[in-house]
């Protein structure tokens, strides 16, 4: 079987038992599409999704207006309806974040972001590949200790619900300790899945406190079981 993307865990999860099985059985003969459209941070989103990952960067809301103004004047009316409605739902997520502040996403305004930081990778979890993404990876200091944090921008046409986001956060928590685990102490509470659509929050911490389910295992194993692995 392939290496599974998050999404696919989530889209397994909404589906019927009869279509699971379907799903499943498309996913390892590989004729899944990647549908850009849906993914995180894919060519449909990637007009909003850029502009947040800017103003998150730089801290710097002005990313977002000035993306808002070259989304209105590449608008028209000769535009056919699915561009316009692909259009319409970006200039929506950046006007809801138009005057978000970055940082309370994160522990202070005193964070070092790790621009050249592997942000995507394949980790094995219950003996199931699993293909983990984020945005963004920093580095923060309390007292004499290092964190690391991560944050990722989830969009999806209709959105995510909190469980949902919460598989992320648990992916790309461990796809953190996997891979820089032995030099930085990956913080639960900073491993954070902002839901774009929805306006969510989540942090892996939410899923230890029990806040959130962890339900990545009992995903895997379903998966495995109707894949007879």
């Amino acid at each position: 079987m392939k290496d599974i993307r998050i999404k696919d865990l989530v889209t397994f999860r909404r589906l019927s038992e009869r279509r699971r099985s379907t799903f499943i059985n498309n996913l390892q003969k590989e004729k899944i599409a990647k549908e850009k459209e849906e993914s995180s941070g894919g060519d449909y989103w990637v007009r909003s999704i850029s502009a947040l990952n800017n103003a998150f960067r730089e801290n710097d809301n002005r990313f977002i207006t000035d993306k808002i103004t070259d989304v209105i004047n590449d608008y028209n009316p000769k535009l056919d309806k699915g561009t316009k409605v692909k259009y319409d739902r970006n200039l929506q997520i950046l006007y809801n974040y138009e005057d978000f502040d970055f940082r309370s996403v994160t522990p202070s305004e005193e964070i070092e972001i790790l621009s050249k930081a592997r942000k995507s990778g394949v980790i094995e979890i219950a003996a199931l590949s699993l293909k983990v993404e984020t945005h963004h990876i920093y580095t923060f200091a309390s007292g004499e200790k290092n964190y690391l944090g991560a944050l990722l921008f989830a969009a999806q046409k209709d959105g995510y619900d909190p469980s949902e986001l919460g598989i992320f956060a648990e992916a790309i928590f461990n796809f953190l300790e996997a891979n820089y685990g032995a030099k930085y102490i990956v913080h639960p509470s900073f491993v954070k899945v902002v839901g774009v659509m929805t306006h969510g929050i989540v942090d892996y911490q939410m899923v230890l406190n029990g806040e959130l389910p962890s339900i990545i295992l009992s995903t895997i194993e379903n998966i495995k079981n109707l894949n007879n692995i």
